[in-house]
């Protein structure tokens, strides 16, 4: 199991961070779901999204301006509904994670929500 800084980075589906809870979440314009996750005991967090689409990018800012981020591939089959989510950044808490979706990477038009309901 990683915590803190030693989690950033690392794929939130292939570690022992199996206590997620989700500390935000919103559905933006077009109808993606997003979720930011942190994970008490890893104290680390990442945003997961769905339905995904081709070209869409992700990112989760900590409160001390570090960034993680994913971008669908252009060669996923539109509505082809998988999950994409973003490697994990250390947060000890909810507060100040940030999560900005960009509808389709290198374009304007972004939605940005932080942590809390």
């Amino acid at each position: 199991m990683c915590q803190l800084r030693s989690c950033e980075g690392r794929d939130p589906l292939t570690t022992a961070c199996e206590d997620p809870v989700t500390v935000g979440s919103r559905m933006v314009a077009d109808g993606t779901r997003l979720e930011i996750r942190l994970s008490p005991s890893c104290q680390a967090g990442w945003i997961r999204s769905w339905p995904a689409h081709r070209g869409f990018r992700i990112e989760i800012t900590s409160p001390d301006g570090r960034t993680q981020a994913a971008t669908a591939p252009t060669a996923l089959p539109e509505g082809a509904g998988e999950m994409v989510t973003t490697t994990m950044i250390a947060a000890a808490h909810a507060t100040g994670l940030r999560c900005c979706y960009y509808p389709l990477a290198g374009r304007p038009g972004r939605e940005c929500f932080n942590a809390g309901f």
